[in-house]
């Protein structure tokens, strides 16, 4: 769940919306690429002078590997520019991807916590939830996390590890492990 842009084709570029604001300097929508990308090199022609042109957003974004995974994973190297028509499905596998990717972290440092048995069971019941397929991730086993209530399960569950944010002893062992 390392992110790689070298693996990308800047879909956090193109995929997200951008709300002019202290992490933006323009209003962009989700679908339209940004006007700093290099049509040519899927790079951040500004990533350089990110903070001082105003996109701290950008710096602050991490897409956890979604980016590549989607790229790389589920559609075999090919990119939205030489494949537009993709564009849309690309955007839906990198949420989706996204979300998974998210949910994974967490776990992962549940997992350094000193959790219980019933919550180490819960973590283990979770991430096999979140299990990648046999033959790999897909929109259509992506989109069953959502529709089969795999995330909302995860979701609804999180609330049985919140004690272990009020517990300095916790804390401090997570922040240990990391």
């Amino acid at each position: 769940m390392k992110t790689d842009c070298s693996a990308c084709s800047s879909l956090c570029c193109v995929a997200l919306h951008f709300d002019r604001g202290t992490d933006f300097a323009l209003d962009k929508p989700a679908g339209v690429a940004c006007p700093n990308l290099d049509p040519q090199k899927f790079s951040c022609a500004i990533h350089e002078d990110l903070d001082k042109a105003g996109f701290n957003g950008c710096i602050k974004f991490d897409c956890l590997g979604a980016g590549q995974h989607t790229v790389q994973g589920v559609f075999g190297g090919t990119d939205w520019r030489a494949h537009p028509e993709l564009l849309p499905e690309m955007m839906e596998v990198f949420r989706l991807l996204r979300r998974l990717h998210q949910s994974l972290e967490i776990l992962k440092y549940l997992e350094l916590m000193p959790l219980g048995d019933e919550q180490l069971h819960l973590v283990n019941m979770l991430k096999a939830g979140f299990s990648e397929p046999e033959d790999g991730w897909t929109l259509s086993t992506l989109t069953a996390l959502e529709t089969d209530g795999v995330f909302d399960l995860y979701h609804t569950a999180l609330p049985a590890f919140q004690s272990l944010f009020d517990d300095p002893k916790a804390l401090a062992a997570l922040r240990a492990a990391t």
